[in-house]
């Protein structure tokens, strides 16, 4: 036998061996892979290592969930009036001077009756292109109708949100807005409302008396079926108070002078807020 043929005899065995090796190594990997765990392993140990952990507020089949609301009745002391200045000219810096001139006029009228600086807000400011539209149709045909569009000025539009802390003084700031400017100044609504730390007060006092009225009631109901009341498992509460809006005033005229001008009267009324709580127990022995 030739050199060249015996080395040629060698290299085809060492290539076989490499391929069954090969074939051996790929069945044995589609095993082990067919008996691995690829699902996420979620470590819920608590701590600052582990903020984010997920939990499901649905309460267990064997739980006691309740809902209770606490309700009261109080006067407002806090006094929220939208106002608007419109002026309207052929260009827009005429427009913006003339919005400018009354806007002064109504805040320093506002501040003579006491109103702070901090109780008075721009909330928006804007200039509109003013449009006079035409319906025209052909002279001939009595067809082709359309609406012809020309600009015929400007109009800037300032409003503003004023807090009155003093709610008697609600109808002298309506009626000191109407006198400023020529039918340029506009009351786009006012409300009774809450202070923010008079409704914080208020929240935290009725969260109580209703997590109190929640579990009361869960206690009844366990007394009732004969079971013990547990731990809680979970617990809600959302909170809600109406404001009642007012777009329409009440004038009354001193009595003193038939020539005395009328004033504005606001009846300030009542705010209901209420607070809700859900309560999830678990049922004991």
């Amino acid at each position: 036998m030739k050199d060249d043929e015996c080395c040629g005899s060698g290299k085809g065995m060492m290539i076989v061996i490499a391929a069954l090796l090969l074939a051996v190594g790929l069945m044995g990997g589609a095993f082990l892979l067919s008996k691995a765990d690829f699902s996420p392993k979620v470590n819920v140990t608590s701590g600052a290592t582990n903020p984010n952990i997920y939990m499901s507020s649905t309460p267990p089949e064997h739980a006691i969930s309740v809902s209770a609301t606490a309700t009261r009745k109080v006067a407002p002391d806090l006094l929220e009036i939208s106002l608007r200045v419109e002026t309207e000219s052929g260009n827009a810096r005429e427009s913006q001077q003339r919005n400018a001139v009354v806007s002064a006029d109504l805040l320093s009228k506002l501040k003579t009756l006491g109103i702070a600086d901090k109780d008075i807000q721009t909330t928006s400011y804007n200039v509109y292109p003013v449009y006079d539209s035409i319906y025209t149709c052909d002279k001939n045909t009595g067809y082709n109708c359309h609406y012809d569009s020309n600009l015929t000025g400007y109009k800037t539009v300032q409003s503003l949100s004023v807090d009155v802390q003093q709610l008697d003084k609600g109808g002298d700031v309506i009626d000191a807005a109407s006198e400023a400017g020529t039918n340029e100044t506009f009351v786009d609504s006012t409300s009774f409302t809450l202070k923010p730390e008079t409704r914080s007060t208020l929240a935290k006092e009725l969260l109580k008396e209703a997590s109190m009225d929640a579990k009361a009631k869960a206690q009844r109901i366990a007394d009732g079926l004969g079971i013990g009341l547990g731990k809680v498992l979970s617990a809600n509460e959302n909170t809600y108070y109406p404001t009642p809006y007012y777009n329409s005033y009440k004038t009354s005229y001193d009595m003193v002078g038939a020539s005395s001008a009328p004033t504005t009267q606001l009846s300030a009324g009542s705010v209901d807020m209420s607070v809700s709580v859900g309560v999830s127990y678990e049922i004991g022995n």
